[in-house]
């Protein structure tokens, strides 16, 4: 197949998604609507803000170039990744069949803006043959803006089980932060207020009142300059300072599981999300998490079986549940026999994105009748 994607190429997400299929056979293009922050390669690269990324106009200029690749490119699939940007531009092109994959906030958060922004939701939604989600609570929350129940199909990103697995050393990695025997709690979302790494702290500076040696470790990705400003002056009010180690380099993603191993705990507490990939990577390394008690959580984490929820944004829950995987290590490695368990059944990445293709190629040929010749890759 020809498959077009609208995408941040930017985003691991998104290059794992695209190189797969290009792996796979298909003649894939991306077409980026994110400034592109690093080298791009072998994939074709349509670089939308590098023609023009005035704020108010672009998004007219990127809609009309993206008709002309399209009637160039003359792809069977035009897949847009989020329903915010990439939705917009692929949805008013009116190519079809078109693909929506919603990620979080594009639903749980921006329609609730504005007029507008339910406005552009519902035209995107309703404009979609496919709507795909990693979590069947972001595809409830699809259909309250417009999409087609029939329509919605659960595909989850998955986890690449080649890379994301318990058996590693860390003692390099260790030795290289300036870690020893210390328990260590991990923080692995980005630097943002969403994902309150401000309570965090708090609940860190709590838990050392019980246990003084506690490491938290912080990885420096994609910062929010002001709150990372706000989080070392914290670190600093709270005396965090001997306490706390950044991991300030770019961690390759392939390296990723060797810092999900040198942790005790991990945590990811946002106050909204879907189901966020490095969770389910986390879980997959045998890292025993604490997460935000959220509905997409919930599809995966269930209290005290697999993991331990927690309010977003209450700190005393937060370093109660820490104290309690630290004082108890039998219960984390109860969550990681449970965990081995659920991704390899529900998260493996290979097999999502087999489901996925067949998707496509019905779409395709619903569109281009029964003569239309499938990939010769699709599974039978």
């Amino acid at each position: 197949m020809r498959i077009c994607f609208i995408s941040n190429p930017n985003s691991i997400h998104t290059q794992r998604w695209v190189k797969w299929f290009s792996n796979r056979g298909h003649q894939v293009v991306l077409i980026g609507d994110t400034k592109l922050g690093q080298p791009w390669h072998s994939i074709p690269l349509f670089d939308l803000p590098a023609r023009i990324n005035i704020p108010k106009l672009k998004y007219l200029a990127w809609i009309f170039w993206t008709r002309k690749i399209i009637k160039r490119w003359q792809p069977d699939i035009l897949h847009a990744h989020r329903v915010t940007g990439a939705g917009w531009i692929g949805s008013f092109t009116g190519f079809h069949p078109f693909v929506v994959t919603p990620w979080g906030t594009d639903l749980y958060q921006y329609p609730y803006r504005s007029r507008l922004g339910r406005w552009l939701t519902h035209h995107v939604l309703n404009h979609a043959d496919l709507i795909t989600a990693g979590s069947t609570n972001l595809l409830q929350q699809a259909c309250l803006f417009g999409a087609q129940p029939e329509k919605a199909c659960l595909i989850h990103w998955g986890v690449n089980l080649n890379f994301f697995h318990p058996i590693g050393q860390t003692d390099q990695l260790r030795k290289k932060l300036g870690l020893g025997d210390e328990p260590v709690v991990l923080s692995f979302r980005a630097i943002h207020p969403i994902y309150k790494q401000d309570t965090i702290l708090e609940a860190i500076s709590e838990a050392l009142k019980m246990i003084p040696n506690i490491e938290l470790v912080l990885i420096n990705f994609n910062p929010e300059p002001a709150y990372q400003k706000k989080l070392g002056a914290k670190i600093i009010e709270l005396g965090l300072e001997d306490h706390v180690i950044w991991i300030k380099e770019a961690i390759p993603w392939e390296k990723m599981p060797e810092v999900y191993r040198l942790a005790d705990v991990g945590i990811s507490v946002p106050s909204s999300d879907s189901v966020p990939v490095s969770l389910l990577e986390a879980i997959s390394c045998g890292l025993p998490v604490i997460a935000s008690n959220l509905p997409s959580i919930r599809e995966w984490i269930i209290h005290g079986e697999n993991g331990l929820l927690v309010p977003a944004g209450d700190p005393r829950a937060l370093s109660e549940a820490i104290l309690q995987l630290l004082h108890h290590p039998e219960q984390g490695e109860k969550f990681r026999q449970f965990n081995q368990n659920l991704i390899h059944e529900r998260a493996n990445h290979e097999h999502e994105m087999i489901k996925m293709e067949t998707l496509y190629e019905k779409l395709a040929m619903e569109k281009y009748g029964k003569d239309h010749e499938p990939c010769s890759n699709a599974p039978i």
